[in-house]
């Protein structure tokens, strides 16, 4: 099942290292990237911040991309940040986040078109994202402006220390230390408790780590504070599923879909459901509809592909479900891989037996 890793601004950072947190051994006090973040970065001091990633650290640029990009973004230097967002969305595809700091990018050159462009994308990824919106009209006004007289362009304000703590948890997270990142998220929430970012940023820690009961008292907290989230619907029918309360998690994807019947995750996760309770039809329905809504997320796509692959091999249809797997696991070479697929996706043993059936 797909979750939605709703971590807002314009400066999420969603770094994929292997392992731990690295260290560079000549660096001192800390001798590692905390100490980089939170003595330089969060004092906004991104000069520096780039030195000493280039000078312990550069043979990691791929893996700190975001990180990079972040910096050069500050510092306005933005065909810079631009290449390095883009290796960063070549790992997180249609990352709302990372397509509006390529906006923010352009918009700081002056390229309205392309900020245009970007922002529009990452609004379309996540329609709840209302920065994005207001950021394409910005861009759309400064073009309008330039059409007529060369004028100054501001540049678009960063966002507020909840988020700056919001995305030092997603660091974490994605640097394989979860106490860090849960520290950082609750340090958002303390920072500003109707951040209902955080609490979903926790929420999909503790989903994560198959705490499914925390996941939901932090998603009832979100509610509380917007009911019109349609990614915080989606993350609530993942955990309903994995509590085997399938009346609240359907309730909860069908909400996401009436807040936004664009959103492809919902869709595949009602075939899972659905394949669950042994509605073949409907579950078969749900994948068809998760895939005809999904432009551009390869990973989804490849887990719909699969929940047909499981419906046609429950039918006894065995040629097509073989040829299902074979074309899912080219889309996503993970889908081969047990452990993905119960870690990640959060398939249960039966969903698994059956995969490895076809």
């Amino acid at each position: 099942m797909k979750k939605v890793n709703y971590i807002i601004f314009l400066m999420l950072i969603i770094i994929q290292l292997s392992g731990n947190a690295i260290h560079a051994q000549d660096l001192s006090h800390e001798n590692d990237l905390e100490y980089i973040l939170t003595n330089y970065y969060i004092l906004e001091n991104y000069e520096e911040v780039l030195r000493l990633l280039n000078k312990y650290f550069f043979n990691y640029q791929n893996e700190l991309a975001y990180l990079y990009g972040l910096c050069y973004l500050r510092l306005n230097m933005n065909r810079i940040a631009i290449d390095y967002f883009n290796i960063t969305l070549s790992e997180h595809e249609n990352n709302y986040e990372v397509l509006n700091n390529i906006g923010v990018a352009y918009f700081q050159e002056k390229d309205f078109i392309n900020a245009m462009k970007y922002f529009h994308l990452s609004f379309i990824s996540n329609t709840d994202y209302q920065i994005a919106q207001t950021n394409y009209n910005a861009a759309y006004e400064n073009w309008v402006l330039e059409k007529e007289v060369e004028s100054v362009s501001a540049i678009i304000p960063f966002t507020e220390k909840p988020t700056v703590y919001n995305s030092l948890g997603w660091f974490y997270y994605y640097s394989g230390d979860l106490h860090n990142a849960i520290y950082y998220f609750q340090k958002a929430i303390e920072e500003d408790e109707k951040y209902q970012f955080a609490y979903i940023s926790l929420a999909y820690v503790y989903i994560e780590g198959n705490n499914f009961q925390t996941a939901l008292n932090c998603l009832i907290e979100a509610e509380k504070i917007n009911e019109t989230n349609p990614d915080l619907y989606n993350n609530l029918g993942i955990v309903y599923y994995n509590l085997s309360d399938y009346e609240n998690s359907e309730n909860a994807f069908k909400r996401a879909i009436s807040l936004n019947n664009m959103f492809a995750e919902p869709h595949n996760n009602l075939g899972f459901l659905y394949f669950s309770k042994g509605e073949y039809s409907l579950s078969e329905d749900y994948f068809l509809k998760s895939l005809d809504l999904n432009f551009d997320n390869q990973s989804l796509k490849a887990e719909s592909v699969a929940g047909l692959a499981l419906v046609n091999a429950k039918n006894n249809n065995i040629n097509q479900a073989r040829a299902d797997k074979e074309f899912s696991i080219s889309l996503d070479y993970r889908m081969s891989d047990v452990k993905y697929l119960l870690e990640k996706l959060k398939w249960n043993n039966t969903l698994v037996e059956i995969w490895g059936s076809i």
